[in-house]
């Protein structure tokens, strides 16, 4: 598994959080967090390409990325 923090250097500017089921996701604007998931107006892709190690608390998951 690898750390999200890894990949993070190699990201687009945006956001990261993992959602309530465990799929970590990108977002260009900064989500909301919901009942069970992370919601934007924005673009948003999920990381499923990578293996990514679950964060012990999907609610204090997001994370800044300032881009590369």
């Amino acid at each position: 598994m690898i750390n999200i923090q890894d990949i993070i250097p190699f990201m687009k500017k945006g956001w990261v959080a993992m959602e309530s089921d465990g799929t970590w996701v990108w977002w260009e604007q900064k989500p909301e967090r919901s009942n069970c998931w992370w919601t934007s107006q924005g673009l948003c892709y999920g990381l499923v390409e990578f293996d990514i190690a679950p964060a012990d608390d999907w609610t204090k998951s997001l994370i800044k990325v300032d881009g590369k």
